[in-house]
């Protein structure tokens, strides 16, 4: 689907437009062959290039072509409990900008209604552009932590569980998905302040580049700290489970040595010989409470050692 959007530095909010004008945003979403073909022809992007914004493996990076500059970001949705990574390109050319992604843009109606989007400003509107992707990561960086938080606050063996793990695991594959992202992203940003390319950038617009580029930096150190979280909090599971399953295994085996002493004792006064006491009445109490003795001493003996 292909839709025009227009607003100049004079009109009061972006508009939507029938079709293309001069200084226009061309916003692309699961582009079908006839859209490809209108954009490679009517807007002469490379048709390589434009393959390349629908691969959803493609990473950050800048690439030029004749008069085109070809943006490659990737941004973070949430799918239910999961976060996600799908890339978008931000081709800017002489006289539009466009937009070309697999999905919908996360907050897409927020950047709508930013006063900061001037599509006739084609510099300023890719920083603009850049700087939403960046904020999705921040946004869905809150919510993994808030996952972690959550999981934390039950680490207790009792509420221990195979979801939890399995979380660990989606939370982990999604912080890696990040900071692949993030360092190809903060190098990108890096050759824009460096004027390698035919994008032009006023002085404001630099001072906009070296915040996004220290915004990616800190977001890549903050999954990194929430990488070590997890695993600490792993660990901690592995030794609490650890520890409580010794303590069952050394329980378990106290109760095997205190029954096998009733067990040799009356396997002996079972044996088809003369025994003391044999014929007396009073041999059954005696051997009970002899054996409860027994019993209670070794229990004792192994609490001292504190075996149990």
């Amino acid at each position: 689907m292909i839709t025009y959007y227009y607003r100049s530095v004079r009109e009061g909010k972006l508009k939507k437009l029938e079709e293309f004008r001069t200084g226009a945003w061309i916003h692309v979403e699961a582009p079908n062959r006839e859209e490809r073909n209108l954009l490679q022809e009517q807007y002469k992007l490379d048709p390589e290039l434009l393959d390349d914004a629908l691969d959803p493996d493609e990473i950050p990076r800048i690439e030029v072509e004749e008069d085109i500059s070809y943006v490659y970001m990737r941004y973070a949705i949430r799918q239910g409990d999961t976060v996600e990574t799908d890339p978008v390109l931000v081709a800017v050319g002489p006289n539009f900008v466009a937009t070309i992604s697999r999905h919908a843009l996360p907050n897409f109606e927020k950047l709508m209604s930013s006063v900061d989007v001037v599509t006739t400003q084609r510099a300023k509107l890719l920083l603009v552009l850049l700087n939403h992707l960046v904020a999705s990561y921040q946004m869905n960086l809150k919510f993994i932590d808030r996952q972690i938080r959550s999981v934390r606050g039950r680490l207790n063996v009792s509420n221990v569980n195979n979801r939890d793990f399995v979380q660990f695991v989606v939370v982990e594959d999604a912080l890696n998905s990040f900071l692949a992202d993030l360092v190809p992203a903060n190098l990108l940003l890096q050759q824009l302040l460096g004027g390698r390319y035919l994008l032009k950038f006023h002085e404001e617009d630099r001072d906009l580049i070296e915040d996004l580029v220290q915004d990616t930096r800190q977001l890549g150190e903050s999954s990194r700290s929430s990488l070590r979280t997890i695993v600490n909090i792993r660990e901690a599971y592995s030794n609490i489970m650890t520890n409580n399953l010794n303590r069952r295994v050394g329980v378990l085996t106290t109760l095997t040595v205190i029954l096998t002493i009733p067990t040799i004792v009356f396997s002996m006064f079972g044996m088809n010989v003369p025994v003391p006491g044999e014929g007396t009445s009073w041999a059954i109490a005696v051997i009970v409470v002899t054996t409860i003795l027994i019993m209670s001493l070794a229990l004792y003996l192994l609490y001292r050692k504190r075996w149990i």
